[in-house]
C-alpha cells in the first residue's frame, strides 16, 4: 500500500491485484493534477470492509478482479456509499455485461492504450457525476454489438435521427449519471414519463440497457456539444 497526500484535493482509491497494473495505474494518476492522496493495496474484501470510516473521490478497480458474487457486491456497496468507481476493463470479451449495466460504476474504460491523459478525463468524468466510457472501449463494445454477440442483441439499427428532441434531452442527462428521479425533477416531468422516454431510446438505439445506449450514442456523436 502507498499514501500520498496533501490538504486538498482528489482522494483515489486502487483495487487492483495485478501488481504490475496496479504499480503503472498508481503511478499515471500520482502525475495527474489534482490528486491529493493515492490508496493503493491488492485486491482484497477484508481490507474494503474496513474502510467504514474513509470515503474515496474515486476507486479504480480491475473488472477481471470481479469474478465472484462477493466481490462484485463489495463493489456495488461502495456505489451506494456515494463513491465514484471506475472500472478498468480488458475489451468486452468474457465480460458479463448485465453485471456491467447494474454494477453501479460511473465510467469504464479499456486497458487498450491506456495513458494518463485518457485516464485523466475519466477520473474528472466520474467525480463530476458524469457517466464515462472511453473512446476505445465504446468501439470495442460496438463492434461486438455488431456481431450480435451481447446475448441476442440485433446488429444497430439506423443512428439516433429518429430521436425525438426530448428524447435525446434524457438521454444526455443519463450520460451525465442522473436517475430517473433526478431526470425527472430536472425536466419537470413525472417519473412515469421518464420511464416511457429512456423505454423508447433504447428501442430506437436497439440496445438492451441505458450503458450501451449511453455507448452508442458517444460513438454517433449524439452527445457531442
Amino acid at each position: 500500500m502507498g499514501t500520498q497526500s496533501s490538504d486538498a484535493g482528489l482522494r483515489v482509491s486502487l483495487i487492483i491485484e495485478n501488481t504490475i497494473h496496479r504499480y503503472g495505474i498508481e503511478g499515471m494518476i500520482r502525475s495527474l493534477n489534482g490528486v491529493s492522496s493515492v490508496h493503493s493495496v491488492r485486491f482484497g474484501l477484508d481490507e474494503i470492509r474496513t474502510w467504514d470510516g474513509q470515503q474515496f473521490d474515486a476507486v479504480l478497480a480491475a473488472a477481471d478482479d470481479l469474478a465472484t458474487d462477493e466481490a462484485r457486491d463489495a463493489i456495488r456497496a461502495l456505489c451506494d456509499r456515494g463513491m465514484k468507481v471506475l472500472l478498468l476493463i480488458d475489451g468486452p470479451d468474457g465480460l458479463d455485461m448485465s453485471w456491467l449495466a447494474h454494477s453501479g460504476a460511473q465510467g469504464f474504460v479499456d486497458w487498450t492504450n491506456l495513458e494518463p491523459q485518457i485516464l485523466a478525463d475519466a477520473v474528472a468524468d466520474v467525480t463530476a457525476g458524469k457517466f464515462h466510457v472511453s473512446a476505445s472501449l465504446a468501439r470495442r463494445l460496438l463492434g461486438r454489438a455488431g456481431s450480435n454477440s451481447l446475448g441476442g442483441v440485433q446488429p444497430w439499427g439506423p443512428a439516433g435521427a429518429t430521436l425525438t428532441p426530448r428524447e435525446l434531452q434524457v438521454l444526455r442527462l443519463v450520460a451525465e449519471g442522473l436517475s430517473n428521479k433526478q431526470v425527472s425533477r430536472q425536466l419537470r416531468i413525472s417519473e412515469h414519463g421518464v420511464k416511457r422516454l429512456v423505454g423508447n431510446v433504447l428501442a430506437k438505439l436497439n440496445c438492451p440497457n441505458r450503458t450501451l445506449a449511453v455507448v452508442r450514442a458517444m460513438e454517433d456523436g449524439l452527445l457531442a456539444v
